[in-house]
């Protein structure tokens, strides 16, 4: 009797033995297959506010907008300016758009950066704090009053500036400028610019 029970629990141990092998090749192949769960990553540079410091990094990866006293402008317009005479380059952002490419504007609601006797050329520009002082560079930003007269207002002011392609046509890149005044004024993002040669 012992003998018979000893052949009849071998053949239920080699089948438990043959069913936890197939589960457990199942779970491994599975699991092996199975990609990791991918969470999205927050991509801080799909927003920008008002700062005191700037670093390149903090340029936004988003369609250029701007404040100025506290209210939105709408960037219809932007110019990359080289004058030859003073040989002045001049990046300007603006709400209205003229009637001919680089035509001039009289009156609207802009900011402007200006290198002064020299080129803002393909690559990086940092002027990380209000504080820093570099040669030859201007921003400010001209608004529309109440009465319809122009306010040009030049303060302090930070920026990081990325140019990435430059031809005949356009100047491609990215941009964070800030200003120093009660408001926070303020424009980030990418841009396109007409180039212009005056």
């Amino acid at each position: 009797m012992l003998i018979l029970n000893e052949i009849n629990e071998k053949p239920l141990f080699v089948f438990r033995k043959k069913i936890t092998y197939l589960l457990l090749a199942f779970l491994i192949s599975f699991s092996c297959g199975k990609k990791e769960e991918q969470i999205p990553e927050k991509n801080p540079n799909k927003e920008f506010s008002w700062k005191s410091e700037l670093k390149i990094t903090d340029i936004p990866d988003m369609p250029i907008k701007g404040y100025i006293n506290g209210k939105e402008i709408s960037l219809n317009y932007i110019n990359f300016e080289q004058w030859r005479g003073s040989r002045d380059n001049i990046l300007n952002f603006g709400d209205t758009k003229p009637k001919n490419n680089c035509g001039y504007v009289e009156s609207d609601n802009s900011i402007h950066l200006i290198r002064k006797a020299d080129e803002i050329k393909p690559g990086e520009f940092l002027k990380s704090s209000f504080e820093q002082n570099l040669d030859g560079y201007i921003a400010y930003y001209d608004t529309l009053s109440v009465k319809d007269s122009d306010k040009k207002t030049s303060l302090q002011w930070n920026c990081a500036l990325v140019i990435t392609e430059m031809n005949e046509k356009t100047v491609k890149g990215k941009i964070a400028l800030c200003f120093r005044d009660d408001k926070k004024s303020w424009i980030a993002g990418t841009f396109e610019a007409v180039r212009c040669n005056n």
